[in-house]
């Protein structure tokens, strides 16, 4: 029966790839509804499926399969670029991508999916190809270092941000500052400050840690928005509080 190959060859999938396989026809889907209900085939979400038949009875899908089915333009990013990029220092039950398509966050197998609304706005990317021989696409890392320091709850804290981040050898700085170009004042501290720390390794100029240290305002500003002033270390070159102290987060960073 044409549906079993189809289940067969296909973990993850959703009603597109499906339509494609049999168009227009109600009896395969008749007989997809009939797989759900006898838990051959499982549902994610709607219009996406996991098949639990044949080579891939007892096997967990890949998350970012689930998550490409999810959306057609997904975008790995955060803490699932850091995974992709093969730097990650925790791996999480957490799958976060961007795409322009509205997508309400859900759940499967164990697993939690964070859509991250893009719109229009530009993000660098580019395809990684992992040891399946699977191709991703994913942010770049100079990218990813930006959105880290923009959103840091989504690089999943201070101390897995920075431990990741102590894995890149090596960051293109100039693209990194043209990525930076408005970002706000204290996102710049975060960054400027992360440069200095890494200016060695990554090859920063003084030219470019003095023209950070200059464009971030009077301050103060937060490396976490879950601290206050009266927990936080104080870094006043860059005017900015820590949620740990500098020593502790600058041996996660050059770990």
């Amino acid at each position: 029966m044409a549906i079993n190959t189809f289940l067969n060859s296909h973990q993850v999938f959703n009603v597109q790839n499906f339509e494609q396989a049999f168009p227009r026809s109600q009896t395969d889907r008749n007989l997809l509804s009939r797989a759900v209900r006898s838990s051959r085939v499982e549902r994610v979400r709607r219009g996406l499926y996991v098949s639990r038949s044949g080579r891939f009875e007892g096997v967990r899908a890949n998350p970012l399969d689930i998550a490409a089915g999810a959306a057609d333009d997904a975008v790995f990013c955060y803490l699932s670029a850091f995974q992709l990029h093969g730097i990650a220092h925790n791996i999480a039950a957490v799958t976060l991508f961007y795409t322009r398509h509205r997508i309400a966050p859900f759940h499967f197998d164990g697993q939690s999916y964070e859509p991250v609304f893009i719109g229009e706005h530009p993000t660098d990317t580019l395809d990684v190809l992992t040891a399946t021989g699977q191709a991703y696409r994913a942010t770049t890392k100079e990218q990813t270092l930006i959105d880290c320091l923009v959103r840091p709850s989504l690089a999943g804290g201070p101390e897995n941000m920075l431990r990741a981040l102590s894995g890149v050898a090596y960051l293109d700085i100039n693209k990194t500052l043209s990525l930076a170009h408005g970002l706000n004042h204290s996102a710049r501290a975060r960054l400027g400050w992360v440069l200095e720390a890494k200016r060695d390794p990554w090859h920063v100029g003084d030219e470019v840690i003095e023209a950070l240290a200059a464009s971030i305002g009077a301050g103060p500003s937060y490396f976490s928005t879950l601290i206050s002033p009266r927990d936080a270390h104080w870094v006043s070159r860059w005017r900015l509080y820590l949620p740990f102290p500098e020593e502790e987060m600058l041996a996660w960073l050059n770990a």
